[in-house]
């Protein structure tokens, strides 16, 4: 049974249709001359109590007119009801341009920028994990501090990340403090921080009041060393009203304490007698007691120009030994603090 024929319609009687493949050939039809004018819509007539009113007919050529008249009639309805209630969003709000940048972005810096975020958050989390801190310190060689002590002044602390710290930062650190010779850093994974430390060596005693210490040759005090050979070192009595020096810290400069160290090896050889001791008096002079019962006087010998003083006081004792004996001669003491003008008193 074949389909039926397309109908046509008629103007004035239905509207039109037009098929796809029939729509690039449609042109509107023409108006005959022969014809009125336009037919208008026209009002429906009155008509009695509960009846419908009856509408003229609109012909198909003027269907586009008519909706077009109705578009405009909606449009400015619309616009008086925005002056009077004020104005209204009636579209979607606009996306924030940042995604836009974001979707004309590549590939590639798309994988890389989640790359680089997955790295980051992964090392914020291992910097945050709790045995990946230092959570033990250990101490090798010997120290003279505590161990408290000693990881402040190698600049560490407690609960600080292993994967952020610096040895080589802290060897420096700790090579700086005066009574360490050697030092070297290394972490031991996860939590332990060791600390391998070695002091100077013991070259003199030092004794305030009652309290005996080694001394190193910086000047540092040493603390009390078990076992210190004591009888083979120069004693340094301090005799300054000065609050007990505590291990590590340094007490003498270290030019006069190298400057006593040889002089305590030459003394022997070059006077005839020993040294028994070195005295800092109350005032900060320097004073050699000898084995032979005399005191030579240096003077003050604290800072640098004083203690570069004691070489030509030093080369008036020895023209004094010269000339008398200072081993059998008597003298009680000998003022070397002008070199130029020595005192000897018997």
């Amino acid at each position: 049974m074949s389909p039926p024929a397309r109908q046509h319609s008629s103007r004035g009687r239905s509207f039109g249709a037009v098929v796809p493949d029939e729509f690039g050939a449609w042109r509107p039809p023409e108006r005959s001359r022969t014809e009125g004018p336009a037919v208008r819509r026209r009002r429906p007539e009155p008509t009695p109590a509960g009846g419908r009113p009856i509408w003229s007919r609109i012909p198909d050529d003027e269907i586009e007119e008519v909706a077009r008249q109705a578009a405009e009639r909606r449009a400015a309805r619309f616009a008086a009801r925005q002056r009077f209630l004020g104005r209204h969003r009636v579209s979607a709000p606009r996306k924030p341009q940042a995604l836009d940048a974001l979707r004309e972005v590549g590939r590639a810096p798309k994988v890389l920028a989640v790359v680089l975020v997955a790295v980051t958050a992964a090392a914020v989390v291992l910097f945050a994990l709790p045995w990946l801190k230092v959570q033990r310190v250990e101490v090798e060689g010997s120290s003279v501090v505590s161990r408290q002590q000693l990881l402040t002044e190698a600049g560490a602390h407690w609960g600080e990340s292993t994967i952020l710290l610096d040895a080589p930062a802290i060897s420096r650190n700790l090579l700086a403090q005066p009574w360490v010779k050697g030092a070297a850093v290394h972490i031991r994974w996860p939590g332990t921080l060791v600390l391998a430390v070695t002091p100077l060596p013991a070259v003199m005693v030092y004794q305030q009041g009652s309290e005996q210490q080694s001394l190193a040759a910086s000047g540092a005090t040493l603390g009390p060393v078990p076992g210190l050979p004591s009888r083979q070192l120069p004693l340094l009595v301090d005799q300054r009203v000065l609050d007990v020096a505590k291990a590590g810290e340094l007490v003498l400069p270290a030019r006069l304490t190298q400057a006593l160290m040889a002089l305590n090896r030459v003394f022997l050889k070059t006077y005839g007698v020993a040294v028994s001791r070195y005295v800092i008096s109350p005032t900060g002079a320097l004073e050699i007691e000898s084995n032979a019962g005399w005191t030579a006087d240096l003077g003050l010998a604290l800072t640098n120009s004083q203690i570069s003083s004691i070489a030509p006081k030093l080369e008036a004792l020895r023209a004094l030994a010269g000339q008398i004996n200072l081993k059998t001669s008597g003298i009680t003491e000998i003022y070397l603090e002008d070199p130029a003008q020595v005192a000897v008193s018997y």
